[in-house]
Order: structure tokens, then sequence, then C-alpha cells
């Protein structure tokens, strides 16, 4: 174990309010067990050149403190602060007792953690080999679909938004306190500065959630009703100009067209990600075959 000055330790606010705190009854069986068994577990911290900064262990070093308990320490080798939260998240995720909205919020945290890194993973790969995005590697180790860790991501930042102006509110959802809808949390991301600025309670959440919802809404109507007639005489022209060697991609053309519909129906019928996650790739092969 390492050594490390008491006196000397530094607690930051944005390393301790990283995680989830604990209930107020996990705090106390916390408390009686270290009172009752001592702090086995060693504190973990990081030196810098202010000192030692502490890492993990926050709520133990207070309980060690307030009836004068020894504790152990680790140092860790840490280069800089996003190493830090990037080793909190891991640590976290491999703990047992996750609901599974803290698993949700702790996997998007850290999707948004590397997404802000350096293209997130050093994808090193062979020649030819094609890189994975930080989605696609998080999707594989979490054993889950890279929609539901781009959902995640947006549900951690949401959150986020929400415990800017009432970590409180925030808190009681992750605990299991409060239930909103998943989907209102993540949709947080697309509103103003102005409507987000303080979220009052769970139904402020609610009605705030679905005004954003609609102006996405007024939005996609709006875009939609932009298309101009001339656009479609242009692909109309296009598509008679070809050869008749242009017949194969024509029929595959419709056969995309016929399942973009099919998506779409199932997206709006059944409030189906999945088929919405479908819907973008389908369009993003049509726009190749129509300008390839």
């Amino acid at each position: 174990m390492d050594a490390v000055n008491i006196e000397e330790i530094i607690i930051k606010k944005e390393l301790k309010s990283f995680i989830i705190p604990l209930s107020k009854e996990e705090y106390a069986q916390l408390e009686a067990n270290i009172v009752k068994e001592g702090c086995r577990d060693p504190l973990i911290f990081w030196m810098t050149k202010d000192g030692p900064v502490l890492v993990d262990g926050h709520n133990r070093f207070k309980i060690c403190g307030e009836h004068n308990l020894n504790f152990k320490s680790k140092i860790l080798p840490f280069e800089n602060e996003e190493e830090v939260k990037l080793w909190m998240l891991n640590n976290q995720l491999g703990r047992r007792n996750l609901t599974s909205d803290q698993i949700s919020y702790y996997r998007g945290l850290k999707y948004n953690s590397l997404k802000r890194q350096r293209g997130g993973y050093d994808n090193v790969q062979s020649k030819g080999q094609k890189e994975l995005s930080t989605s696609e590697r998080l999707a594989e180790d979490f054993k889950v679909s890279e929609s539901t860790v781009k959902r995640d991501a947006k549900y951690a930042s949401g959150l986020d938004i929400i415990g800017k102006s009432n970590p409180r509110l925030k808190l009681k959802i992750l605990n299991g306190e409060v239930k909103v809808n998943k989907a209102d949390i993540r949709l947080l991301n697309d509103g103003g500065d102005a409507l987000l600025k303080n979220i009052k309670n769970e139904a402020d959440l609610y009605n705030k959630a679905k005004l954003i919802k609609e102006n996405i809404l007024d939005e996609v109507e709006s875009a939609l009703t932009e298309i101009k007639e001339k656009q479609i005489e242009e692909a109309k022209e296009y598509f008679e100009s070809k050869e008749p060697l242009f017949q194969e991609k024509d029929d595959q053309i419709v056969r995309i067209k016929g399942k973009v519909i099919s998506a779409i129906n199932r997206a709006i019928n059944n409030k189906d990600m999945d088929a919405i996650d479908e819907l973008r790739k389908l369009i993003e092969r049509l726009e190749n075959l129509l300008f390839s």
C-alpha cells in the first residue's frame, strides 16, 4: 500500500459528484460495516503536483474521519482527469448492485467521455480492416446493440442537464425513487438553453419533453413541405436518361423504397427504435445508389 498524508488529501467536487451518491440507507449500512469491521478496501488516489486527489472511497474517507479509523491507500498512475473519470466509470460498471437505469447512465457517460477524447478508443487495426467506432466497440464490450449505446449516451446527457438545475431530481431518478420515461430524458438533448434552464420536478420534465417533441415534429413537417417539384422532376429525368443496363439498380431502389416505407410504419406504429436505425441505414443505401 502507498503512504498518503491525510492533511494533504484533495477532494475535488467534480470527481466526487461524478458518481451516483449512496442513498441514506446504503450509507448507513456502509458506516455500520466499517465501524464493525474496519475499512477493508484501500482508498484510491491520483498523485498530482498539488497533492493526492481522492478518486475512489469518498464515503469511506468521510466515515473513517468521523470515527477516527485508519484506512489503506493506493496511488494509481493517471495521466489526466479524463483518465481518472474513465477509471471511475469502469470501476462502477464492474459492480453488481447497479440498477438497469444506473448501468445505462454509466454506459452513456463512458461513451460521451470517450467521444470527447481523440477518436474514442485507439483503434489500431491491421491493414484492410474496418476501424470500429466508439459506439461499435462499446456495443461489443457490453453485449448490447450500437443503438442502445447511443441511446444511453443521450440518457446520460439528459440526466446531466437535469442535474445542473435540479441535482436532487437527478439522484431520485437514478435511485428509482422517481419514475420517468427515459425517452423524455433523452429528448432534453434537443431542447434549447432557455427551455432547460430550470427543471422543477418530474411533471415539469414531462411537459418540457412534450414541448420539445412537438417542436421536432413541426421542424420535420416544415422540412418535408420544402421539397420542391423541381427536385422530383430532376430525379425523374435522371432515371429516364439511364440505359436499360441501369434497370437492375432501378429494381433495387424500388425494393429499398418498400423497406423504407415498412421501417417507417414499424417505427411510428410500434415506437420501434431498431426500425429507426434500420431506416437510417436504408436511406444511406438509397443515397449511395442514387448518386453513385
